[in-house]
């Protein structure tokens, strides 16, 4: 008598998971970029909020979280919807907000006006980076996904980071919000490709679906404890910079150049064998990290931003597409690499508005010191995963 078990029903339904094509990957890297831009460029996002509004360190960083938290929300409620709603849809209604939002920004005034504007433009955001993750996940190599759609954000934002301060110099902050919005429409075109995931989902909230709850766990709290560190250190490197009194083309050139070999990272850790396994490269990546954050402390010479900001950069993007095939191979439908998605997106906004808490000694020391141990923390707790995680297989197969 032939009967179904439990465990060859998910197998079954893993192997019926569409993969992604190449015309749907493109369209997923675009609505991703669009999503993440703020975190990409928030050095630079900050720079044109304080120029419209003059708002002093503390409220700056309230201001992003409240953009990158809201994203986090949205990003979460993705996580429930992508067997529920037709993903086109969800990311065209996100899309949408991300051009409501911005536009709500140009006309905006003051903390609680610009604060709702960022709301509703991170809410769209969320929903445009959980869909296009979850979308990435679905990759034949998931770490190689997220190291491409990381180059393409890199290039752009390096683009646009080292244009700023010229744009800032020709046009008002604005423009530079409607201009953000009006980027956003060739990206909704796309979407004609981005692949229809809900048709072929089952709901592992309802109990369907493959899902390693250990191996997500313990990745998920790395992922938050890494965002944390990164978000706090990327968010105040402008605010370092002016308060060593380098100039702003210097600082926008240190970005600039940061970002760049965030690209190299990114593209380092998308062409590495599998074999080598992802143990060392995020140690590697850890130590990159620390060193870059203690060349923030004290008074920092345009030199040593430059390379503070490229050690930063290669660090945050040479382990982030380790970290998504992580959450990736937790469960293989791309619920939690979408979950990664918020779980990141909160970590990245509460980061900077707690180093907000510690700057009313007017030094940056005790966010960098702090941020020094989260992110080795966070490293640790990875590993540890990783290693759990390769016990379990032994002994399964054993």
């Amino acid at each position: 008598m032939e009967f179904t078990t439990a465990i060859e029903g998910m197998a079954q339904a893993e192997q019926g998971t569409r993969r992604l094509t190449t015309a749907g990957q493109v369209s997923a890297v675009l609505v991703g970029l669009i999503g993440a831009l703020v975190i990409f460029v928030t050095p630079g996002f900050l720079a044109v909020i304080a120029q419209k509004t003059g708002f002093d360190n503390d409220q700056l960083g309230y201001l992003a979280a409240w953009d990158i938290n809201a994203m986090g929300v949205t990003v979460g409620l993705s996580t429930f919807l992508l067997a529920r709603v037709p993903w086109r849809r969800a990311v065209g209604v996100g899309l949408a907000l991300v051009i409501a939002g911005n536009l709500l920004t140009a006309v905006a005034t003051g903390f609680a006006g610009i604060a709702a504007a960022r709301v509703v433009a991170g809410a769209g955001e969320g929903i445009s980076v959980g869909f296009a993750f979850a979308a990435l996940g679905r990759a034949e190599n998931p770490d190689r996904a997220f190291s491409i759609y990381l180059v393409v954000g890199a290039l752009f934002s390096s683009a646009l980071l080292y244009s700023l301060p010229m744009l800032q110099a020709a046009v008002p902050p604005a423009t530079l919000f409607v201009g953000n919005a009006l980027i956003v429409v060739p990206v909704v075109l796309s979407l004609r490709w981005f692949p229809e995931g809900s048709i072929d989902e089952t709901d592992v909230f309802a109990g369907g679906g493959k899902l390693d709850l250990k191996l997500a766990g313990g990745a998920l709290l790395g992922v938050f404890l890494f965002f944390f560190a990164m978000g706090a250190m990327w968010s105040y490197s402008e605010r370092i910079g002016m308060a060593s009194l380098i100039t702003p083309g210097a600082i926008a050139t240190g970005l600039s150049i940061g970002t760049m070999a965030g690209v190299v990272g990114a593209a380092i850790a998308g062409m590495l064998p599998r074999r080598w396994g992802r143990v060392w490269p995020l140690s590697l990546s850890c130590l990159a990290g620390v060193v870059s954050y203690l060349l923030f402390r004290g008074h920092v010479t345009a030199p040593g931003f430059i390379i503070a900001a490229v050690l930063l950069q290669f660090s945050w993007n040479f382990a982030q597409p380790l970290l998504s095939g992580i959450c990736a191979q937790a469960c293989q439908r791309g619920r939690v690499v979408c979950a990664m998605g918020s779980i990141q997106t909160f970590g990245t906004g509460l980061g900077p508005a707690a180093a907000a808490a510690t700057l009313a000694s007017g030094s940056f020391a005790p966010m960098i010191y702090a941020n020094c141990a989260i992110l080795a923390l966070s490293i640790a707790v990875t590993v540890l995963t990783i290693g759990a995680e390769k016990r379990r297989g032994a002994a399964a197969a054993a």
